[in-house]
């Protein structure tokens, strides 16, 4: 009697829950997609090629093109690589996918993953701290640490550079501390420590992406995984917090200084707004934690990619590297804000490295109500894949999309495109808030380093020779630089 009970009441919540989901169901049938089995979905095929996931995305979904799906559990995924489809769910559908919520414990509650209502107010309070006047202030302090990574090359110079980003890591980690903050650099005293419990974060996250069953959240708090996981976290937050806590130090006397400027910066801003209770010490260690690795991390990758790529071709190393002596002709004189606005062939080659391998490969929505795309009808609850890396290579869009060619972001073709066939930086009122901000600290220091160093990249023949590892961010495995000084 028991028995049957157990088995009426399972067959009873099953029926239910499908009942609830009778229009994702019947909206998903219509989409093509891989083999799912049930309640595990296509989470078998991450599972099986775990070490490869970036291929197995790219690989496949030349084939799927322009739509498809895959079940995660019971989570339904749609993929498009369709411009106008992607236009659309990142217009329309702000809020991100609950995939996001596995970064619980580090960045829950910020930008990148908070409910839309609470992202409105925290975008609104942070905007003034990335509008123009504040950014330009923030010219010297990117000149100052590409300087450093320029002292760096010099000392080293004739060694092979086998890990390069984590050097300029360190160089960004300094200058996003100069300038989201009023923090000298030495209040993060481990920077390696640091660099090294973000890197453990991303490992992790992806590693319970791709085994399924650690989605499942009692099975994942009882895994060793989940215990290194909160270690690496801890750590993370202890730096933010340690940021906090001298940033409140410093504030007293910069509210009575009359810096505006300053005082508008990312973290004394928010402290100011702490103050006046709009937002949580909590939601500032939150927002903290996040940038200060999103703006690192991401600009220290971007300039190794594009040093990577220069160091295979060397005719355009040296187109860039003529028009930094028209700019700047003189090696003593260090690069202005109007200089690096003229650097436009510079811009083209950093746009285009972009476009071949964005640093971000993917992004992920959620929609709850139904979005019509063409002859499909995109159901609510469905999560929303969306493909950068594909959309960046698409043959309808770019012509030979494997070439590298920075030509393609000459103005008369860039207004031939359509929106989004390139977002490196996502799109709509949720891309990325530091999209100039980044701009700016890449041209700067590559500006730097290429008008003193000719650099050679060692043993590949073209950029499709980098072997790729995927932790939420796109980072090659097998790069070897060589640094030549310049007779500038």
């Amino acid at each position: 009697m028991l028995l049957k009970t157990i088995i009426f009441s399972v067959l009873f919540i099953i029926i239910v829950v499908l009942w609830k989901k009778r229009w994702l169901l019947y909206h998903s049938w219509k989409i093509p997609g891989p083999f799912a089995v049930p309640l595990v979905g296509s989470a078998f095929l991450l599972s099986a090629t775990k070490d490869n996931f970036f291929d197995l995305i790219y690989r496949n979904l030349d084939s799927w093109k322009p739509v498809t799906k895959f079940w995660v559990g019971a989570e339904l995924y749609i993929v498009t690589t369709r411009p106008t489809d992607v236009e659309k769910i990142l217009t329309n559908c702000l809020t991100k996918s609950p995939f996001y919520d596995n970064l619980g414990g580090v960045i829950k509650d910020s930008l990148l993953t908070l409910k839309v209502s609470i992202w409105k107010k925290h975008r609104k309070m942070i905007n003034p701290s990335f509008k123009s006047t504040i950014l330009n202030s923030f010219h010297d302090v990117f000149v100052k640490y590409s300087r450093e990574m320029v002292k760096f090359l010099n000392d080293a110079e004739g060694n092979e550079q086998s890990d390069l980003v984590s050097v300029i890591w360190e160089k960004t980690l300094d200058s996003a501390l100069a300038t989201l903050t009023n923090v000298k650099p030495d209040a993060i005293k481990e920077r390696r420590r640091a660099i090294t419990a973000a890197t453990k974060i991303e490992e992790i996250f992806i590693q319970r992406f791709h085994n399924f069953w650690l989605l499942i959240d009692f099975i994942w708090k009882l895994s060793k995984l989940h215990e290194e996981y909160k270690a690496a976290c801890q750590i993370g937050h202890a730096i933010a917090e340690n940021i906090i806590t001298e940033e409140h130090k410093s504030y007293e006397s910069l509210k009575f200084s009359g810096d505006i400027i300053r005082s508008e910066h990312f973290l004394p801003h928010l402290i100011k707004l702490n103050q006046t209770k709009q937002i949580t010490r909590k939601e500032i260690l939150e927002e903290m934690s996040l940038m200060l690795i999103a703006s690192s991390e991401t600009t220290a990758l971007t300039v190794n990619i594009v040093l990577t790529i220069l160091g295979i071709y060397p005719d355009i190393q040296e187109k860039v590297f003529g028009e930094l002596v028209s700019v700047l002709p003189t090696i003593e004189k260090d690069p202005t804000l109007e200089d690096i606005s003229r650097l436009d062939y510079l811009k083209r080659v950093v746009k285009e490295t972009m476009r071949l391998v964005p640093i971000i490969p993917f992004i992920l929505r959620y929609t709850d109500e139904d979005i019509k795309c063409g002859s499909y009808v995109f159901p609510a609850g469905s999560n929303f894949f969306v493909p950068i890396i594909v959309l960046h290579r698409d043959s309808d869009v770019w012509p030979e999309p494997e070439k590298f060619d920075p030509d393609r972001f000459l103005y008369d073709k860039i207004t031939k495109r359509e929106h989004c066939s390139y977002i490196p930086f996502s799109f709509g009122s949720r891309n990325c808030i530091g999209l100039r901000y980044a701009m700016m600290s890449v041209k700067v220091m590559l500006a730097t380093i290429l008008r003193s160093f000719k650099v050679q990249t060692v043993g590949l023949k073209s950029w499709k020779d980098i072997q790729w590892e995927y932790l939420i961010m796109l980072k090659p495995k097998n790069i070897r630089l060589l640094f030549e000084k310049r007779a500038f």
